[in-house]
């Protein structure tokens, strides 16, 4: 039985049915149920007979096995079961009030095929994948082939990707080298600069190392029986995908561990009043909370299996679906408490110049600290605000972009003349470099706490050439004698 074989059938709007059943044309082709083709075509141009006033819809039971079956199916596209194949809306066969097409009987002669139950059908920029559960099997995008995003589109990411992680790179490491050409200079409370600048610095030649490797040796998976090679479904996959994960992953979350340290520092050297040495003698609390926490939930979203390759930047990163436990609440909860300890420090730093206009003695040092906290502190927070945004949006609409993709691609290995490609132009490209670019200009605007007259004069003598002692006109006057 064909989708559009009907003989007496009420056809009201034949052509937007057409365009309907056709989207249901996945399901179709994954066979899910035996009776799906007879269920559609009684929704969407249903029997009529003389005997019956108006059309014979499907009974509730029909659509009730009908969704029993392929409910499954449209979950794993994480889709919902449409509201137009609502089983409340189709007459009880055993109420009898109204006349329907149920399920049909075995001594009936039927044209449907029986229910079998075919391997997991990729399209084809796709490749079959083990997901990590180990029990079932799912569609990746190929190495090497457009299945997403169009290779223009994947070539940009990269370019723009390096170019950010450069600038974020050679600011960092300004930053670093100052610290190690004037480390007297970066005392408590604003030593946590240095290590947030290091974050920043590695997380970068992450960024790099892609570009350099490119995108099949980080998050490509060649099979063990020679299949096609696919984007990695599971961090553990791949060894270099485990390797650039962690890296990422762990630097990422310490650098906004080290925001929340130094907002700490200089709440606790403004409004408690704790001295430089107060603040060292308690350092060791500092990294061990800084270090450790990022190194805890790298790995627990590794062995979790919560780690997926990503095809736009051959990255490998946390899954969209597990987003919310593993980025957005640790960083989004660092970037919260570190804001609440920045406006109280600069709320007691207000208060000092208060005090000290009050006694007469001058603010103007005070007021320029007060200046570049408030600069970094915005500078910092806006950036990392806007990344976690887009790491939301992207957590939520991301599967739903992939579902229509996949299921475009399924409709488009049926349907003859059909080029297979890319069919949802960009999906998500601009969310995805715009977070690309916050999460590391916030890198390059680390390294503005340096950018100061005391740095210049820090290089300057470094790379001043050594000058000779002058001597004084009596030492002048016995060298001659």
């Amino acid at each position: 039985m064909e989708l559009d074989q009907a003989s007496w059938t009420f056809i009201p709007l034949a052509h937007r049915n057409e365009q309907q059943v056709q989207s249901y044309s996945p399901l179709v082709h994954y066979n899910c149920s035996q009776h799906l083709r007879l269920f559609l075509c009684s929704v969407f141009s249903p029997l009529c007979t003389e005997q019956v006033v108006g059309p014979v819809p499907p009974c509730r039971s029909l659509c009730e096995q009908v969704r029993d079956d392929c409910l499954p199916v449209v979950e794993t596209f994480n889709f919902p079961w449409p509201t137009l194949l609502n089983c409340s809306r189709f007459p009880d066969a055993l109420e009898g009030a109204w006349l329907c097409m149920g399920l049909p009987t075995e001594d009936k002669e039927t044209t449907f095929l029986a229910p079998t139950w075919a391997p997991v059908q990729c399209p084809t920029n796709f490749a079959r994948a083990l997901v990590p559960s180990g029990d079932s099997v799912t569609c990746s995008p190929r190495c090497g082939r457009d299945a997403y995003y169009r290779h223009e589109d994947k070539v940009f990411a990269q370019q723009w990707m390096t170019g950010c992680a450069w600038l974020c790179f050679l600011s960092t490491l300004f930053s670093l080298l100052t610290f190690c050409v004037e480390p007297q200079r970066f005392r408590y409370p604003e030593r946590p600069v240095v290590f947030l600048a290091l974050s920043y610095n590695l997380l970068s030649l992450g960024y790099i190392a892609r570009g350099a490797l490119g995108a099949e040796a980080l998050s490509c998976v060649v099979p063990l029986d020679g299949g096609l090679s696919y984007v990695a479904v599971d961090g553990l996959e791949s060894g270099a995908c485990t390797l650039i994960f962690l890296a990422l992953y762990y630097f990422s979350t310490a650098s906004s561990a080290w925001w929340c340290v130094l907002a700490a520092c200089w709440f606790l050297s403004a409004a408690k009043k704790w001295s430089c040495e107060s603040l060292h003698a308690v350092d060791h609390y500092f990294h061990l909370a800084a270090w450790l926490g990022p190194a805890v939930l790298g790995v627990a979203a590794l062995g979790l299996h919560h780690v997926t390759g990503d095809e736009l930047t051959g990255l490998c990163h946390v899954a969209e679906d597990s987003a919310l436990p593993y980025l957005v609440v640790p960083q989004g909860a660092l970037l919260l408490l570190g804001g609440v300890f920045a406006t109280l420090a600069g709320s007691a730093l207000v208060q000092v110049r208060y005090a000290m206009r009050m006694t007469g003695r001058s603010a103007e040092k005070l007021e320029r600290l007060m200046t570049r906290l408030g600069v970094f502190a915005v500078l910092y927070i806006l950036p990392a605000a806007g990344s976690l945004a887009c790491l939301l949006y992207e957590a939520w609409h991301r599967p739903r972009w992939r579902s229509l993709a996949l299921l475009a691609a399924l409709d488009c290995g049926i349907e003859p003349g059909c080029i297979p490609g890319p069919s949802y132009h960009s999906a998500g490209l601009e969310v995805a470099l715009l977070r690309l670019f916050l999460s590391l200009v916030v890198g390059v605007t680390s390294g503005m706490w340096v950018w100061s007259g005391k740095t210049c004069r820090a290089w300057s003598k470094l790379f001043a050439a050594p000058r000779k002692p002058r001597l004084d006109s009596a030492t002048q006057h016995v060298s001659r004698v």
